[in-house]
């Protein structure tokens, strides 16, 4: 850039997850999200290392309770790390998912996320993941309920999408242009959150193209 421009500086790098995070604090105050998710990937790992023992002897739990083995942390930790890496590739893929085990629905939605498609019930193997996801939210106080990925996307959209906040800088803690870099594949979260940003910012689509 600085060749082509005779200039680069000011320039963030970041993943689109943290970046739009960071975009849901500027947003809705930094009163309002905290630095961090009580749900992230690394301190999601640590809750289940805590939780899953007190949970395996359930019956739903036992497709996974073998993992364990005779209590070994190592195996425990290696579970936990597996298990935080699913539900984080859930709260941006599928959080539709999480908001229906978090309601008692064991249900799996077809169709794109937030979309009006048929819902299967979860297969009986598999019935330990809603169960898990809704032990991880009981140990959770309301504040950091409220704080979730999938709440504070929701009343983020609502926020750049209501019309007396329309205007490039309603929002001044937002950067004034966004390149979204080299991603093969973007999340319908991400998409969604992207869309309602470009009514206040810039937004430049520099993704990979196969056609001439």
């Amino acid at each position: 850039l600085a060749r082509a421009q005779g200039i680069c500086a000011a320039t963030a790098v970041e993943l689109p997850a943290r970046f739009v995070w960071r975009a849901y604090r500027a947003v809705l105050g930094r009163g309002a999200v905290p630095a961090t998710s009580a749900l992230d990937k690394l301190p999601m790992t640590w809750r289940l290392m805590r939780l899953l023992p007190s949970l395996m002897h359930e019956p739903v739990f036992e497709p996974v309770s073998g993992f364990l083995g005779n209590g070994d942390a190592a195996r425990r930790l290696q579970l936990a790390q597996r298990l935080a890496d699913l539900f984080d590739q859930y709260q941006v893929y599928r959080s539709d998912w999480l908001e229906d085990w978090a309601q008692g629905r064991d249900v799996i939605r077809a169709g794109p996320q937030g979309g009006k498609g048929t819902a299967d019930s979860v297969p009986e193997s598999q019935r330990w993941q809603p169960a898990l996801w809704r032990a991880l939210r009981s140990a959770l106080a309301d504040s950091e309920l409220s704080t979730s990925r999938a709440v504070l996307h929701q009343r983020f959209l609502s926020a750049l999408r209501t019309p007396a906040l329309a205007g490039e800088r309603a929002f001044p803690s937002l950067p004034r242009r966004i390149v979204l870099f080299g991603t093969t594949h973007i999340p319908h979260q991400t998409l969604e959150a992207i869309t309602a940003l470009a009514a206040h910012c810039q937004v430049l689509m520099a993704v990979p193209n196969p056609c001439r």
